[in-house]
């Protein structure tokens, strides 16, 4: 894997609020990668940053890990049924992009 691009990917989910999520694509937007590589990077390295806060599309996380990140949904007012992670706390790509280009420091610059 490409270090910066994973190092990158990680500091863009840091970047996330508290009670919000995105999907996978969204961070694989603003990072210039795609969904799957994203959650390659999340699966390796992920267990250090707030993962509970990337899901799919839908709002879902696979059933294994899905218990734990309600503790954390619950935490922090996350909205979402049994299922699945509510509408209303997606950030979309400009919203993440945003954050990224205001409180972000990419890899490459330092």
């Amino acid at each position: 894997m490409d270090e910066t691009a994973v190092e990158r990917i990680l500091r863009i989910v840091e970047l996330i609020p508290s009670a919000h999520v995105v999907a996978y694509g969204t961070v694989g937007a603003v990072a210039g990668c795609s969904p799957r590589y994203v959650g390659r990077v999340m699966k390796e390295f992920g267990s250090n940053v707030t993962w509970w806060r990337v899901v799919n599309a839908a709002g879902v996380l696979p059933p294994d890990i899905r218990a734990r990140a309600r503790i954390h949904w619950d935490a922090e007012g996350t909205p979402y049924s049994p299922q699945r992670v509510g509408r209303s706390a997606f950030l979309d790509v400009d919203q993440l992009d945003e954050l990224w280009r205001t409180h972000g420091i990419d890899p490459d610059c330092g």
